[in-house]
């Protein structure tokens, strides 16, 4: 949804917004995950000292591989964020030299603001660093690489040797 910056007031606009996952997940470009439900979110949106304050919360369903097992899983993600928009790009002393607290500020130029974007940037910063498909995923087997959580592989129990150390296997220590 895009909106008219001159049209956000002081007192501020307050949107239920929802997206199609997959209009938002086309601005990712490629990703490890997909978006498989509509993005629901609230936004409370106003300006201040020459900028744009967004808070919101939003809530939808992720797929996305574990990261031990590789299967692919939903996940819901929900979160709870606030930015700062600032009007205008800084200028090149402004970019070399930021303040602390300019970190925390999303330069946006032109006249409309677009809360697909917004709402990506807070999904990908929502997911989790390593998903897993449960809390005891015992992953890959490393010899033939089959899915130990579907149940035991056909590797032989002592044929496990990493073949990098097979040498010490005849080391005898005195």
């Amino acid at each position: 949804m895009k909106i008219k910056i001159d049209e956000i007031t002081e007192e501020g606009l307050s949107l239920d917004v929802t997206e199609e996952g997959k209009n938002i997940e086309a601005l990712a470009g490629p990703a490890r995950f997909s978006i498989v439900s509509p993005v629901k979110a609230h936004l409370d949106i106003r300006r201040s000292d020459g900028g744009i304050d967004v808070d919101g919360e939003m809530s939808v369903k992720v797929s996305f591989p574990c990261s031990r097992c590789l299967k692919d899983f939903e996940s819901p993600v929900e979160a709870r964020f606030t930015n700062r928009l600032d009007l205008g790009i800084p200028t090149s002393e402004r970019e070399k030299e930021l303040a602390r607290e300019e970190l925390e500020v999303t330069f946006i130029e032109g006249t409309e603001l677009d809360t697909s974007l917004i709402l990506m940037e807070e999904i990908s910063l929502a997911l989790p660093i390593k998903p897993l498909c449960m809390e005891g995923c015992k992953g890959l087997c490393p010899v033939c690489g089959a899915n130990l959580n579907e149940g035991l592989c056909p590797c032989p129990g002592k044929e496990r040797l990493d073949q990098r150390f097979a040498k010490l296997k005849g080391l005898k220590i005195k």
